[in-house]
């Protein structure tokens, strides 16, 4: 008797898979893991789906997606990983592998990968212009470790083998990055020894051999002097490697003592003081000193804005809210209209946000009070008051910084540290406010940049930034001042390339628009 066919249409079968899936939470797959032609071609119809990695993978989505750059960078490392099984042994190389071993994850442009597979070099794209480059190269498994990236672990070069394949142009251009991996990395001489006997570099090892003991990593230095030693008999003097001439050790790192750092907190520090040299000249120029104005009329000045600056705080966040009613709820009127759920969360957001603003204006007073982490827990707490009282939050969500990890929505490239690392980084940026001797605006704007890097709270962190900026102009003597919702993409775009392409100027040049000479008549009373 011949099998009995099936019934289930390819649309059936296609959207069973797909809840499947989607109950499992396994939201990237290889394109083979669909059963047919039939189920993909409805996939694909029903938009269920989205092909990425010239259509090798796909990315499991709901039909009525927006945002697929988005969707993809929100998935990015599992794309990656899915892609490298195919090309087993593989794993992540150069730059962006020490970027991993430093536990950032920041997807970058180009993702450099060498495999075992077979002989060819590939560029593969992965989704509009994020791409992979794989190379061939004598791998093995055991030289891969798999590392943690933005909730995937991925396989990447082992520190040895990393070390020992780095190209000399990519140290010489991430000296930062570079610089918080080396001045911390501890090796097995095994596993150096065998790293050095297999790619035999010497010119590479003696300028990170160099580098290393510049930064104080002796152990390391005499590491790798040893095992090239025991490899080659060829010698290379310290005055060709380029330390000291192509290469210098950033500032913050050529006095402090390695053993009261972290790499995370050499990162932030260097970052810091990079932000901050490229910001001084920069608001000079377009902002310069703060205006002949009595700190009276900066607080009215400020009190006069709030209902504008909490209406477009809020709505920058993606809540909905009109106008009308966010006013009403900031100056305590009646509502002109029953509201929705959805309107609820908005209205609770905003009225969050004002008892945040008013409890900003109670601590300006004297001379500019520093901001502390108490600052950060107080206005978190004043943020979410209301929807504690209303019941959607719990009493114990307000208590002290996230412990789990957090993503950014809208397909924005950062991804905020580990949730581990908060206290520390949190500590480092108000010692750092507190003793650098930056111009009070130059503080100011990196008070905003770092605090929503560290991402130190679930929710509520780009709202307390603007709130902390504004509080350390105040302080300082600047007006208050607001980024409106429609500024919401240069104004992400900006925060973008100065967390992840380590570059401040467009950050910088966005809010000295928002502060310019000519506008500070307007808060003298008889001008």
């Amino acid at each position: 008797m011949p099998p009995r066919r099936s019934t289930e249409t390819p649309r059936a079968r296609a959207l069973a898979w797909w809840k499947a899936h989607v109950d499992a939470h396994q939201y990237v797959l290889p394109i083979s893991d669909v059963p047919s032609a039939a189920v993909l071609k409805v996939l694909r119809q029903d938009k269920l789906v989205l092909d990425v990695a010239n259509k090798r993978v796909l990315i499991l989505t709901e039909p009525t997606r927006t945002d697929e750059r988005s969707i993809f960078v929100r998935n990015y490392w599992a794309v990656v990983d899915t892609v490298l099984q195919r090309y087993m042994p593989a794993g992540i190389a150069g730059i962006e592998a020490v970027h991993l071993h430093l536990g950032e994850a920041a997807p970058p442009h180009t993702l450099s990968v060498v495999h075992a597979a077979n002989q060819s070099e590939y560029r593969l794209e992965l989704f509009g212009e994020f791409t992979l480059r794989l190379r061939p190269a004598l791998v093995a498994a055991d030289r891969l470790v798999r590392l943690p990236a933005a909730g995937v672990d991925v396989s990447v070069l082992r520190a040895s083998d990393l070390l020992v394949t780095l190209d000399l142009q990519a140290i010489e251009l991430n000296v930062p990055a570079m610089s918080a991996w080396l001045r911390h990395l501890v090796l097995r001489t095994g596993d150096l020894q065998e790293a050095v006997d297999a790619w035999r570099r010497p010119n590479v090892l003696a300028r990170l051999s160099r580098f290393a003991s510049e930064l104080g990593n002796v152990e390391l230095a005499q590491q790798i002097d040893a095992a090239v030693s025991a490899s080659t008999s060829h010698a290379i003097s310290a005055s060709s490697t380029g330390i000291g001439t192509r290469i210098h050790i950033p500032q913050p790192l050529r006095t402090a003592s390695r053993g009261t750092g972290s790499p995370w907190l050499d990162r932030q520090a260097m970052a810091l003081a990079q932000h901050r040299d490229t910001l001084i000249p920069l608001l000079e120029q377009m902002v310069g000193p703060p205006p002949d104005v009595d700190r009276r009329i900066l607080l009215a000045h400020a009190r006069r804005v709030k209902s504008y600056d909490a209406y477009h705080n809020t709505t920058l966040e993606g809540y909905r809210i009109t106008k009308e009613v966010s006013d009403a709820v900031v100056n305590g009127e009646p509502l002109p209209n029953s509201p929705s759920p959805t309107e609820w969360q908005a209205i609770m957001a905003v009225q969050g946000y004002s008892h945040a603003f008013d409890y900003v204006l109670t601590q300006i007073r004297g001379a500019p009070p520093p901001i502390t982490a108490a600052l950060m827990l107080d206005l978190y707490s004043a943020l979410f008051r209301p929807s504690v009282d209303a019941g959607c939050l719990a009493p114990e969500d307000l208590h002290g910084w996230r412990t789990s990890a957090v993503g950014l929505a809208g397909g924005w490239r950062h991804v905020p540290p580990n949730y581990k690392k908060v206290p520390d980084l949190i500590e480092g940026l108000t010692e750092f406010l507190a003793h650098d001797t930056s111009p009070l605006l130059v503080k100011a704007v990196l008070a905003h940049v770092e605090f929503v890097t560290i991402h130190p709270f679930l929710d509520g962190n780009g709202r307390i930034g603007r709130l902390l900026m504004n509080y350390a102009l105040l302080s300082a003597g600047y007006p208050w001042i607001t980024i409106r919702s429609d500024e919401r993409t240069p104004y992400f775009v900006a925060l973008e390339r100065t967390q992840v392409d380590e570059d401040a100027t467009e950050f910088g040049q966005f809010l000295g628009h928002h502060l310019p000479k000519h506008t500070w008549v307007g808060l003298h009373p008889h001008a």
